[in-house]
């Protein structure tokens, strides 16, 4: 319920919803930074997290959202039901998949910070029609199980993908930690974790689709192999990592 009221706030252009209470805030022109919501995480199912400066990354947030039992981690039923739940938040029509216009509407109104400018220099993707956008996740990078704090790492998809340029950028490599949209603010480099889960390329993600990318994307987070997470096993994301060297 507080993830539809979240989506259905940002449709009826009602601003930012507090991650602590679901409660809508008033809209400003200036979106999130105007209320001093600074500092964003894209959770590993394409959610978006804001916090203040000075409160804790907000990773914070979406752990303690995700650990349904609140035992202080999360296993993998509880990871899959945070994608499930994100995935029938974003599904408006409930018939199953997301189509192009409700990715379009995940992209301008619930995490827009994906397609435009920010301020930590880390960049981005132009807007861009649907298709273009989900192959920019697909072009030189680093390799599965590879994540954004690695050394050679680059802003791709996890789950690993074809080779080749990323369209509207050029078809020059991607220098040593540059990212693309989402890729700044996640754990694992995708650029749209979204749409990252589209493995048949037909334009659509199913929830077939969207539950096999948390099995992956699981596999890739546990680290220690023991099928559960802790907050301090998660790496930092480059946001976060840019904040802590900034500080």
């Amino acid at each position: 319920m507080r993830r539809q009221l979240k989506i259905l706030s940002l449709a009826l252009g009602l601003g930012c919803v507090s991650m602590q209470t679901g409660q809508a805030q008033p809209s400003a022109a200036n979106g999130p930074a105007a209320f001093g919501f600074t500092q964003l995480f894209i959770s590993p199912c394409g959610e978006p997290y804001r916090a203040k400066a000075g409160e804790p990354y907000p990773s914070a947030l979406w752990f303690k959202q995700a650990d349904l039992n609140h035992d202080g981690v999360i296993d993998l039923a509880e990871f899959r039901a945070d994608h499930e739940g994100f995935f029938d938040a974003l599904d408006s029509d409930g018939n199953g998949y997301l189509d192009g216009s409700e990715v379009a509407f995940y992209e301008s109104r619930v995490v827009p910070d994906v397609l435009g400018p920010n301020s930590l220099g880390f960049q981005t993707i132009p807007p861009r029609d649907g298709a273009q956008f989900f192959l920019a996740q697909y072009t030189p990078g680093a390799p599965e199980g590879s994540h954004p704090n690695d050394e050679n790492a680059h802003s791709y998809d996890g789950a690993g993908g074809a080779r080749g340029p990323v369209p509207g950028l050029g078809s020059r490599r991607p220098t040593r930690r540059e990212f693309v949209g989402a890729a700044a603010y996640g754990l694992l480099g995708e650029a749209e974790p979204v749409l990252a889960a589209d493995t048949d390329l037909d334009g659509r993600v199913t929830k077939a689709e969207f539950l096999a990318a948390a099995n992956r994307r699981f596999k890739l987070l546990d680290k220690r192999h023991d099928g559960k997470l802790t907050l301090d096993e998660l790496p930092l994301t480059q946001a976060q990592a840019a904040q802590a060297k900034r500080r």
